[in-house]
C-alpha cells in the first residue's frame, strides 16, 4: 500500500479529494493529517474505510510536519489560504524526499515554491502545484488549446463561482476560502502584456465574457491569481495573458472591490475585513461597521457602471441576513489565439452549470477537490514522471488528464470540447 499524507483532510475541497482518492486507487492508504483531529476523526468516521487514519499535525512546527510526512509516497497539500500554508510543506517534502500536489491559486505562492525548482529536482522530488480548477483544469485546456495551433500567442482564462445558500450539509464559506478571495482582489496584480509581466490594480479591469447557458453574460475581473507565474515559464513564446475571475451573484463583486479597496488603502486590515465577510455570509451580527462603507462603494460604483440593477440590493440585503435564495451560477473559460495555417485563429472551451444543485452540477467544492484528486491519482500512477515544481500545463497529458477526471466525477460529464474559428 502507499502512504498518501493529506494536509488539512478536514476542508470542505480536502474532504472530496479524500473521497475521490480512495475510488480512483485502491493501493493506497491515506493518513487525515490536520490541526483539528476531531475533523479528521469525523471524516474517517463518515467514509468508514480501514485505509484512512486520522493524525495531528501542525504545518508551522518543522519537527511535527517532518515526522507526519515521513515514509509517504505523496503529500496532498490543502491547507489554505496558500500564500501562508504552500512554502512551508513543500520545504519539507523536498527535505524528506517525499513527491507534492496541492491546489495553491495565488500568484506569490506559486512564486515563492516555483524557486525551489532546482532543489526539489537535485532531491528528485515532483511537486505539482496549482492543480484544482483554476488554476489545475484550465491551465491543462489551455495546453490542449493551445495544442491545436501550430503557434500560440494570447491566452484568456476566466472563472466565474457562485455563492450557493448555506444549508445543513452545505455550510457558509469558510474564513480560509473568503481570505484568499480577498487577497486575491487586493493592491495590484500581474499579468502579462506583450511578451512582459506587468503589474495592474487588480480586480478592477475585466470584461463580458459570454459563457454558455445557464450562465450566459457574465464580467469577470483580472485578480491576484497563479497562472501568471506559472504558464509562461511552462508555455514560453506567450504574449499576452489575462486571468479573471468573478462572484455569482454580481453584487458580491462590488462588496469584494469595495472592502478591498478599503484593505488596499489601510483603512480597514485584512482580519477585520475577513471576519466581516464571514459574519455578513453566516448572516450574522458584524463585529465592525467599518467595512459596510467599501460594501456602499462597491455596490454603488456598480450601479453606476451599469453592472447591477437597484432590484440587485435586495439580494445583497438577504444574503447579510442569510436569506439568500437565488440560483448560485458558475461556469469556466478559456481561450487561445494564435496562428493556423499561416491565418490567425482561436480554440476557445466553456461550460456553465447551478452550482450546488446536485447531479450534473458544477459545484465549485466538489469540482476543484476532485480535480485535485484526479492529478494526485496520475502522479501515483507515474503519469507525471518530470522532477522538480511544476505546474500541470507543464507535465499533464490533456486527454489523459479528462479521462481521469470522467473517472472521479461521472456525473459531471467533462469534456475536451475545443472549439476552432478562424479571426
Amino acid at each position: 500500500m502507499k502512504e498518501i499524507v493529506v494536509v488539512g483532510a478536514s476542508g470542505d475541497m480536502a474532504r472530496v479529494a479524500v473521497t475521490r482518492l480512495l475510488a480512483l486507487r485502491d493501493d493506497c492508504r491515506l493518513r487525515l493529517a490536520d490541526r483539528d483531529l476531531g475533523g479528521a476523526e469525523r471524516l474517517a468516521r463518515a467514509l468508514g474505510s480501514e485505509r484512512l487514519a486520522p493524525e495531528y499535525v501542525d504545518i508551522f512546527d518543522r519537527r511535527v510536519l517532518a515526522e507526519v510526512i515521513s515514509g509517504a509516497h505523496l503529500v496532498v497539500n490543502c491547507t489554505g489560504p496558500y500564500y501562508r500554508t504552500a512554502k512551508p510543506v513543500l520545504e519539507a517534502c523536498i527535505a524528506g524526499g517525499t513527491d507534492y500536489v496541492d491546489m495553491c491559486d495565488d500568484e506569490d505562492s506559486a512564486l515563492s515554491m516555483l524557486v525551489l525548482d532546482r532543489e526539489a529536482h537535485e532531491r528528485g522530488v515532483t511537486a505539482l502545484i496549482c492543480c484544482g480548477i483554476a488554476p489545475g483544469l484550465l491551465n491543462v485546456l489551455a495546453r490542449a488549446a493551445a495544442s491545436e495551433l501550430d503557434e500560440f500567442e494570447d491566452i484568456e482564462l476566466a472563472w466565474v463561482s457562485g455563492q450557493a445558500p448555506p444549508a445543513e450539509d452545505r455550510p457558509a464559506g469558510s474564513v480560509g476560502v473568503i481570505e484568499h478571495m480577498l487577497h486575491c482582489c487586493v493592491g495590484m496584480c500581474a499579468t502579462i502584456r506583450d511578451g512582459g509581466r506587468t503589474y495592474i490594480p487588480a480586480f478592477k479591469e475585466g470584461r463580458v465574457i459570454e459563457f454558455p447557458a445557464p450562465l450566459g453574460p457574465y464580467k469577470v475581473f483580472e485578480l491576484g491569481h497563479a497562472e501568471p507565474a506559472t504558464i509562461p515559464r511552462f508555455m514560453p513564446g506567450l504574449r499576452n495573458l489575462r486571468t479573471m475571475g468573478a462572484i455569482y451573484p454580481p453584487y458580491l463583486n462590488g462588496l469584494f472591490r469595495g472592502i478591498a479597496g478599503q484593505v488596499t488603502r489601510g483603512s480597514v486590515g485584512m482580519r477585520e475585513a475577513v471576519e466581516f465577510i464571514v459574519a455578513l455570509d453566516k448572516g450574522g451580527r458584524v463585529a465592525s461597521l467599518r467595512p459596510f462603507l467599501g460594501v456602499l462603494s462597491g455596490v454603488m460604483g456598480q450601479l453606476l457602471r451599469g453592472e447591477i440593477r437597484l432590484r440587485d440590493l435586495r439580494g445583497l440585503l438577504q444574503a447579510s441576513t442569510g436569506r439568500l435564495q437565488v440560483e448560485a451560477l458558475g461556469g469556466i473559460y478559456v481561450s487561445v489565439s494564435g496562428v493556423k495555417d499561416g491565418r490567425r485563429a482561436r480554440v476557445t472551451v466553456s461550460e456553465a452549470s447551478v452550482q450546488g444543485a446536485g447531479e450534473g452540477s458544477m459545484d465549485i467544492d466538489v469540482v476543484t477537490g476532485t480535480c485535485l484528486a484526479a492529478f494526485a491519482s496520475l502522479m501515483l500512477a507515474g503519469d507525471v514522471t518530470g522532477k522538480g515544481v511544476m505546474a500541470p500545463e507543464a507535465c499533464v497529458d490533456p486527454h489523459r488528464y479528462v479521462d481521469e477526471l470522467k473517472k472521479a466525477l461521472p456525473e459531471y460529464d467533462m469534456k475536451l470540447d475545443l472549439q476552432f474559428s478562424w479571426i
